[in-house]
């Protein structure tokens, strides 16, 4: 090869080579002069062919070690390829990647053909990788999260010192350990085992998807216990595969919340067994807290009652208005005083009230309220109104006694009247309330520490109530009587229960006592009331039944002369239509039956009402009675009437040691069935009874498809010888539905119907279990 002059350069494939490579080529002595330079040379320096032959090789190349290097290995082996530095007309620096191979022309000329690339794109990307992995490994090694990687057959692969610090291991001490390795010794949130290949890592590995906020607890060795995480998996994927080649895992320490959250359950279990009904609600009135004291007071359960507004919920009568209230709570953050509420079944009750505001860990305001039912206590102070004129003041005082903190779990303890404290393992408290300060005259600071059963009259009592907690886990109503500093008396019913830590474990018990000082005053004071009343009631009870027997003698008596008159009407005025038949017009004999048909319903009438008063006034004989059998009986009473209606009468499965009195449930379903088919539509008479078993009794429902009842009248056909119909369109008189009221009302229970016209009849009762 020779320079531009020499003609071998413009013959031959080399020759077409040289000209149309995308690479710069230059050709050169071994002392670096150049000899040619191709197109692509030119564009690349930005030079002439003749501007590169003068420059030379000293000027296209920065003289640096790599240069020296190349230049040495080309002498040596006749071949380089390296990567050296160019610089351009106009002084501006590259990067080339250069292969250079020493030959001889045709002429016996040593030449070197050198061919470059420019890489310096490719050098930046490789310079911005070096740093965007070192800013990563900087991350990586300071982030307060932990990084585990795991190959794909689970091994760990790499630990960020957040990982190591969090889970208290160096990573050489679990390299290449695996999720079932039995060193974690993992568990889920309710302490259940965590098998290993359901770490999210693995399950990660196994579906190819991200699992997100799994909740794990590790062995820590550092403290013995747990260490409670968060965890995030992420799968990795590399040139296109559908399996992924490792898996990263970042998790954050959660054992401080997880204590939090333990320690805001161990304050709810204190709460649920508090005597009191506490609940919390916003200002929308909306219930957001709801413990087993208001269950128990108001009837509503947890479900029923959060999310309701509470006062409309429980229907609050206000001395003072609502208004007022929540100005006073704006101003002081607390309230007391008396409230009425009605409960689910209807009943009113009189609560001592005591409202908090308080704001909660997300800075809402919260109204944290405090109820005790006095219902009984009023009723007594209305009959010992002496012993009770200082009662504002005690309430006052208890109320003033009770303030409570501004933490807000101290809150939550304090807001309760009755004494409380937490006991440890071995019996010694570990903290009380304010009302426990108050009742055995000592104050926190003195009791904390102390051994719980030294405050009782009967220490070894108290020391069996605790061991029963631990035992058993709860006990309720056990009894002790408190022993004031100042040697005074308190008679108390303890509830307590166990609390556990982070772990699961037992350490320590809640205990909250009744003061039921006023009780056993009230007790006692209301037994000699009633050993005064007991006499009362014996008089009064043989007032009433010789009463009774004189009403029932009476009713008989009524009913026999009252039916004897029209016994003899009704036959004078047969008779008077027999003899002077022929002499009669047609409205004289009308006259004659319309006044035999008059007489005849009211005989019905009298029948009807002397049977009213036999049930109103019959003892009631309890058996164990088969309602499968007595409606077996009914059908037979009833045959005439079924089979002329072709009446269809069906029944689920039904008490069969019903206790009642057994002719009066005869009677009951009697009534209802004949009524439904007496009643009936166009269509064949359905009548079916059905019953479910409700607490404490049962509820029955007879339901028919026949005419219906307007629901304005509902209220009317149980009330005596009320009638919808007249006696052309359906004949009776209109007591049966007033008996059936009366039989279920002797049996504790209570009647109603559903109905619309036309849609057919539900009756529903209740009977006693």
């Amino acid at each position: 090869m020779v320079d531009n002059s020499n003609s071998d350069l413009n013959r031959g494939v080399y020759g077409s080579i040289f000209k149309s490579s995308l690479d710069a080529m230059l050709i050169t002595k071994p002392d670096g002069s150049i000899l040619a330079a191709n197109p692509s040379a030119e564009k690349m320096f930005r030079m002439t062919q003749e501007e590169i032959i003068i420059a030379g090789r000293e000027r296209l190349l920065v003289q640096d070690e790599s240069l020296k290097s190349a230049l040495h290995q080309c002498v040596q082996n006749g071949r380089v390829k390296a990567e050296l530095t160019f610089q351009r007309k106009d002084g501006s620096l590259f990067h080339g990647e250069v292969t250079s191979t020493i030959f001889t022309d045709a002429d016996g000329m040593i030449k070197t053909s050198m061919s470059i690339r420019d890489i310096t794109p490719r050098k930046q990307n490789e310079k911005a990788l070096k740093e965007s992995k070192a800013r990563y490994k900087s991350l990586y090694e300071t982030m307060i999260q932990g990084v585990v990687y795991q190959d794909k057959k689970g091994r760990i692969v790499s630990m960020n010192p957040a990982a190591e610090k969090i889970m208290g291991y160096t990573f050489e001490q679990v390299k290449n350990r695996t999720s079932e390795d039995p060193i974690w010794q993992a568990i889920h949130e309710d302490y259940t085992p965590f098998p290993g290949d359901e770490h999210p890592s693995m399950v990660a590995l196994k579906t190819g998807k991200e699992v997100k906020n799994v909740i794990m607890g590790v062995k820590y060795p550092p403290r013995g216990g747990y260490t409670w995480l968060n965890i995030h998996a992420v799968p990795e994927f590399e040139n296109g595969q559908d399996k992924p080649y490792q898996v990263y895992t970042t998790f954050e320490d959660i054992t401080e919340h997880r204590k939090i959250e333990e320690e805001l359950k161990r304050h709810a279990a204190l709460l649920d067994v508090s005597y009191e009904a506490i609940f919390s609600w916003n200002f929308d009135s909306k219930i957001l807290s709801w413990n087993q004291g208001a269950e128990r007071l108001y009837g509503y359960s947890y479900h029923e009652a959060i999310g309701a507004r509470g006062h409309e919920l429980l229907k609050t009568e206000f001395t003072g208005g609502f208004q007022e209230i929540l100005k006073k709570l704006d101003q002081d953050q607390t309230w007391s005083g008396e409230l009425i509420h009605q409960m689910k079944n209807g009943k009113k009750i009189i609560v001592e009230s005591r409202l908090q505001l308080i704001t909660d860990i997300s800075g809402e305001k919260i109204v944290l309220e405090t109820n005790r039912d006095v219902t009984n206590r009023k009723k007594v102070e209305e009959k010992l109104k002496e012993a009770m004129n200082n009662l504002e003041e005690q309430v006052e005082e208890r109320t003033q006694e009770l303030i409570r903190a501004n933490d807000y779990n101290r809150n939550l303890i304090e807001t309760s009247l009755d004494p409380q404290v937490t006991i440890g393992p071995d019996g010694r408290i570990t903290d009380v309330n304010r009302a426990t300060e108050k009742v055995t005259g000592y104050s926190r600071v003195e009791l904390i520490g102390t051994d719980f059963a030294d405050y009782f009259t009967n220490p070894e009592d108290a020391k069996k109530g605790y061991q029963q907690v631990f035992q058993y886990g709860l006990v309720r109503d056990y009894p002790l009587e408190i022993k004031h500093k100042n040697n005074s008396l308190t008679p108390v019913l303890y509830n307590a229960s166990v609390y556990r830590d982070e772990h699961g474990e037992v350490v320590g018990v809640f205990a909250a006592a009744r003061d039921i000082t006023e009780r056993k005053n009230a007790e006692e004071e209301l037994r000699k009331y009633w050993e005064n009343l007991e006499e009362q009631v014996k008089l009064r009870t043989e007032e009433l039944a010789k009463s009774n027997a004189d009403l029932k003698q009476f009713a008989y008596v009524a009913s026999h002369d009252l039916r004897e008159p029209l016994r003899m009407i009704t036959n004078f005025l047969q008779l008077l239509e027999r003899r002077y038949k022929d002499k009669l017009d047609d409205d004289a004999r009308e006259f004659i039956n319309f006044a035999v048909d008059g007489a005849k319903r009211l005989d019905s009438m009298i029948i009807d009402l002397l049977e009213y008063s036999m049930i109103a006034n019959k003892d009631v004989m309890f058996t164990e009675v088969d309602l499968d059998k007595v409606l077996d009986k009914i059908k037979l009473n009833l045959n005439i009437a079924i089979n002329e209606n072709h009446a269809r009468i069906t029944h689920d499965n039904l008490p069969t040691t019903l206790r009642a009195d057994e002719n009066q449930m005869v009677l009951l379903f009697q009534n209802l069935i004949g009524n439904a088919i007496k009643y009936r539509s166009e269509n064949e008479p359905k009548i079916h009874v059905s019953c479910k078993k409700q607490r404490n009794f049962f509820q029955f429902a007879v339901r028919d498809n026949g005419i219906g009842i307007e629901p304005k009248h509902l209220e009317r056909i149980f009330t005596i010888f009320q009638r919808l119909h007249t006696h052309q369109e359906y004949e009776g008189s209109g007591i049966g539905l007033s008996i059936a009221q009366r039989i279920v009302h002797q049996h504790g229970g209570e009647i109603w119907a559903e109905s619309e016209l036309g849609n057919g009849t539900t009756f529903y009762f209740t009977l006693r279990s």
